[in-house]
C-alpha cells in the first residue's frame, strides 16, 4: 500500500514539474523578486512599477521596448508609455471607449508611436503623448503595425463585399506645418503688415483639410433645372412685385409651374427618403433604382459616424493599398526600399515601398516547403526566418527578385521545434522553441556556438557576457553567452536559476541589456547585472533594423572652407591646324 502511495505521489510531482507556467488568462499574484534570489543570479532590481488595471477582467496584454521607452497595452485599451531609465510613467492614453479588444504590437519611428485598436489607427508623439491623428480604417487590423519615418504599414481585413483575405494599407505622415520664427521678423511693424512674405501657419493648417462646397461628385441621374421663358412678361408687371402670390399659381399642389417654365420638384416627387435621392422621370418610372448594399451603412456605429457633423481632423494620406488572397500572419518587416510579408501559405513576399496607388507590384516572392511558426525578425538589412522543420534561414532584405527568388545568406538547423521569434544580438543569433531548447548561432556564418537542454524555452534578454532564458515552467535561467559549458558536446548548462513563474507576460528586450519581468496584474520589474559597468544601460549590443532611407544632406559636397566642391575642368586638347591650301 505504501508503495502505491509513493508511486502516486511521484507521478503527481512529475506532472507538476512538467506543467507550464501560470497562463496569461489567470490573475497573477506576482510580487517583486526576493533580494536573496537575485543575488544568486548576480542581478539587482533597478526599479519596479505597478500599473492600475480595471477589475479582474482587465490585464496587461502587451509589453514592448524601444530605445529608452517601454509601451504597455492592457485589454481594456489603455496605452502607457514608461521611461525605462527611471520606471516613471510618461503618459497614458485611452483607446476607444473602453471596449475590450485584441492588443497587437505597436510600431514607432523617430517621432511617433502608432497603435491600432479595433478599427482605428492612433498616432501619438512618443515622448509627450499628444495625438497626431486618429483614423478610421474601416476594418480591424489582423496583426501588428510597422513604421518608418515616412509611413505606417497596416495589415487589415477585407471590406464587406470585397474578395480576398487581407489587405495591406500604407499611410503617409501628415505634412508638417512650418511655424515662422518671430525673432527673424522685420523690425518695421508697418512694413511687416504691408508686405506678407511668409505664409501663415493657419493657412498651412487649412490646406490639410479637403475642400468642401466647391466641387461636387457627378451624379448619374439627370438634373432638372428651370428654363427661363424669354417671351414671358414678369409677374406683376414691369414695375410691380416680382414675387408671385399664391393666386398666380395655377395649382397649389406641387410641382409648382409658372407659365411656360419647367416645374420645380417638391419633396413628394422624390420616390424615397432613403439615399441615394433621385428624381424619377416619367420615361423611367418602371426602372428599379434600389440602392446597393454599399450605400447602406454597415453598422449603427458607421451610421453615427456619417451623421457626425463636427469638424474632423485631417486623415493621413493613403499611399497605396494592396489586396491579397492569403492571410498575413505577422507584422511587416521593413528595409529602406521594401516591405516584407509572411503569408499563411508559407510564402515570403516583398513589395516596393515607393509605389503608388496605380502600380503596386510584388518584387520578390518565394514559397518555403515548411510552415513559418513564428514571426521573423530583422537586424540591419538581414531577415531571420524560423521554419517549422527546425531550420533558421537568414535572407537579404534588399536583394532578390521574382525570377531568382530570395537571396539566402545561410541556413542552420536547430534540431527541434522552432516556434519562437529569433533573438539577435551584436554577433549572435538565438533560436528557440517549445521543448527544443535554445541554440546560439554565429550571426555572420550560421555556425553553431552552443546548445542548451530541451527545457529552455525563450530568450528574454542578454548582455555582453550572459543570456537570460525562461523555460515553460516559468523558471529564470542564466547562460554563458560566449561559450558552452561542455566544449566536447557543444552543450551549455545554466549557471543559475530562480522560480519566477508568477510573471506570466513574456517581455523580450532587444533595446538594452536590461531584463524585464511582467505580470498581468500590472507589476513590471526591471533587473540588471550587478556589475558596475552595467549601471548605465548599454544600447550598442543589438543591430537595429534599417527601415528608413538614408537621406544625403548637402554637407558631403563641401570643401574645407564650407564652399561647394567644384569639379575640375576637363583638359582641352590643342586645336589641330589644317594645312593651308596652295
Amino acid at each position: 500500500m505504501w508503495h502505491r502511495s509513493g508511486a502516486v505521489a511521484g507521478l503527481v510531482l512529475a506532472l507538476a514539474a512538467l506543467a507550464p507556467a501560470q497562463p496569461i488568462g489567470t490573475a497573477s499574484k506576482a510580487v517583486p523578486p526576493d533580494t536573496a534570489a537575485l543575488e544568486r543570479l548576480n542581478l539587482r532590481t533597478e526599479w519596479s512599477l505597478v500599473l492600475p488595471v480595471e477589475g479582474t477582467k482587465d490585464a496587461v496584454a502587451q509589453v514592448q521596448t524601444f530605445d529608452d521607452q517601454m509601451f504597455v497595452q492592457t485589454r481594456s485599451g489603455m496605452l502607457v508609455a514608461v521611461d525605462t531609465l527611471t520606471g516613471r510613467i510618461q503618459w497614458a492614453a485611452k483607446l476607444g471607449n473602453g471596449v475590450y479588444g485584441n492588443a497587437y504590437p505597436v510600431a514607432v519611428n523617430s517621432q511617433y508611436v502608432f497603435c491600432a485598436h479595433l478599427t482605428r489607427l492612433y498616432a501619438f508623439y512618443r515622448y509627450t503623448g499628444v495625438t497626431e491623428f486618429v483614423h478610421e480604417l474601416g476594418t480591424p487590423t489582423t496583426t501588428g503595425l510597422a513604421a518608418d519615418d515616412e509611413s505606417v504599414y497596416c495589415v487589415l481585413g477585407m471590406r464587406p463585399g470585397a474578395a480576398g483575405a487581407h489587405r495591406i494599407a500604407v499611410y503617409d505622415m501628415l505634412r508638417p506645418i512650418p511655424v515662422n520664427d518671430p525673432t527673424k521678423a522685420p523690425a518695421d511693424a508697418l512694413a511687416q503688415g504691408a508686405k506678407k512674405d511668409t505664409p501663415s501657419p493657419l493657412g498651412e493648417l487649412v490646406k490639410r483639410y479637403p475642400t468642401s462646397g466647391t466641387a461636387h461628385a457627378t451624379s448619374r441621374y439627370p438634373e432638372i433645372t428651370a428654363r427661363p421663358a424669354a417671351a414671358a412678361a414678369p409677374v406683376g408687371g414691369v414695375t410691380g412685385s416680382r414675387t408671385p402670390a399664391i393666386g398666380v399659381l395655377p395649382s397649389v399642389v406641387p410641382p409648382y409651374n409658372l407659365d411656360n417654365r419647367s416645374p420645380t420638384p417638391a419633396i413628394n416627387v422624390i420616390p424615397s427618403l432613403r439615399p441615394p435621392y433621385t428624381l424619377r422621370l416619367e420615361s423611367g418610372q418602371y426602372v428599379q433604382q434600389t440602392p446597393s448594399i454599399g450605400v447602406i451603412p454597415p453598422s449603427v456605429a458607421a451610421s453615427l459616424a456619417l451623421a457626425d457633423l463636427r469638424p474632423k481632423a485631417p486623415p493621413p494620406p493613403l499611399r497605396w493599398e494592396f489586396g491579397l488572397t492569403s492571410r498575413i500572419l505577422y507584422p511587416l518587416l521593413l528595409t529602406p526600399t521594401r516591405a516584407w510579408a509572411v503569408a499563411d501559405d508559407n510564402t515570403v513576399m516583398a513589395f516596393g515601398k515607393e509605389l503608388s496607388k496605380e502600380k503596386v507590384v510584388t518584387e520578390v516572392k518565394e514559397r518555403f516547403s515548411s510552415a513559418i511558426p513564428a514571426a521573423p525578425v530583422a537586424a540591419g538589412t538581414t531577415l531571420y526566418v524560423p521554419l517549422d522543420n527546425g531550420i533558421l534561414v537568414a535572407i537579404s532584405g534588399t536583394t532578390g527578385n521574382l525570377a531568382g527568388g530570395i537571396n539566402v545568406k545561410w541556413r542552420a538547423a536547430t534540431g527541434g521545434l522552432n516556434n519562437h521569434a529569433p533573438f539577435v544580438s551584436k554577433d549572435r543569433v538565438y533560436a528557440a522553441g517549445d521543448n527544443s531548447g535554445v541554440v546560439c548561432f554565429n550571426r555572420d556564418t550560421g555556425d553553431t556556438i552552443w546548445r542548451s537542454d530541451a527545457g529552455a524555452d525563450r530568450v528574454i534578454g542578454a548582455n555582453e557576457e550572459f543570456v537570460y532564458v525562461r523555460d515553460r515552467q516559468g523558471r529564470f535561467l542564466v547562460y554563458d553567452a560566449k561559450r558552452p559549458t561542455n566544449a566536447a558536446s557543444n552543450r551549455s548548462a545554466p549557471l543559475g536559476s530562480a522560480d519566477f513563474g508568477e510573471f506570466n507576460v513574456p517581455v523580450v528586450n532587444t533595446a538594452s541589456d536590461r531584463v524585464y519581468l511582467a505580470a498581468n496584474n500590472g507589476l513590471i520589474v526591471c533587473l540588471r547585472d550587478a556589475n558596475a559597468k552595467y549601471a548605465k544601460p548599454m544600447r550598442n549590443l543589438w543591430p537595429a533594423p534599417e527601415v528608413s532611407r538614408q537621406r544625403v544632406r548637402g554637407v558631403e559636397g563641401l570643401n574645407k572652407d564650407g564652399e561647394p566642391k567644384s569639379e575640375p575642368e576637363p583638359k582641352k586638347e590643342p586645336e589641330k591646324k589644317e594645312p593651308e591650301k596652295n
